[in-house]
This record gives structure tokens, C-alpha cells and sequence, in this order.
């Protein structure tokens, strides 16, 4: 499986490329856009007590998941899809100013046309991981 990243410049071309993506039909081709804004929701283990002082009552506290909004920068969120330091840095800033990006999982013998569909509609910093 290969990995093809880029920055789309807005929602109209992204429905685009996501519709020309699906229409080429490949197995395995999944795709995922960050858009600039979005709330990041993350799950940390935080001490949990127990409610109420019953019998049913458990003593002590319990590890459990939380999820919590947080400012998470988009260049780590990039770094988590497995763009490189020096692109995920040029993405983050770019989702930050608006842009859109993609992260496109192929089959590695479907990259050439993953790129090609990017390219034809004007998408910047098309890599490929």
C-alpha cells in the first residue's frame, strides 16, 4: 500500500477528486480529508472515582477513556496520517489557511492514476509516502 497526500484548495474540489476517486473503482483505495477548523476529539485515560457512596459503590478509582476536544496542531494530525516532518508541517499550515487535505491508502500499482486525479485538479504538494 502506498500513501498519496495533497492539499485541495476548497470543499467543490474536493466533492470532485472524492467522486473521481470512487469512480475509479479500485479495491482497497480509501481516502480521508481534514478539513481547516475541524475540532480534533481525542481519547486520554484519565482517574475516574465512583459516584455515590452505597453499597454498590466500588472503592477507589478506575482508569477509563475520555474524549476531549482538543488544539491539536494539524501538522501533528498530518505526521499521524504518516506524512514526513518537512510536508506535514507545509500541510498543517496549509489546512490552517483554509486548504483542504487529502490522504489517499492505494494499492502501490494504482498510484500513478491517485496522482493523476490530484494533479488534474490543481492540488498542491501531491507526495507520495
Amino acid at each position: 500500500m502506498a500513501k498519496v497526500m495533497a492539499i485541495l484548495p476548497d470543499e467543490e474540489v474536493a466533492e470532485t477528486v472524492t467522486s473521481q476517486l470512487s469512480d475509479l473503482n479500485i479495491d482497497d483505495l480509501d481516502w480521508r480529508l481534514i478539513h481547516p477548523g475541524e475540532d480534533d476529539e481525542r481519547l486520554f485515560p484519565v482517574l475516574g472515582w465512583p459516584l455515590g457512596s452505597g453499597a454498590g459503590a466500588a472503592g477507589g478509582g478506575a482508569t477509563v477513556g475520555a474524549a476531549i476536544l482538543t488544539d491539536y496542531p494539524e501538522d501533528e494530525d498530518m505526521r499521524d496520517q504518516g506524512a514526513a516532518d518537512a510536508d506535514a508541517e507545509f500541510y498543517g499550515q496549509s489546512v490552517e489557511h483554509g486548504g483542504i487535505a487529502i490522504v489517499v491508502n492505494t494499492p502501490s500499482e494504482y498510484v500513478d492514476e491517485v496522482r493523476s486525479v490530484l494533479e488534474k485538479a490543481d492540488a498542491e504538494q501531491v507526495t507520495t509516502e
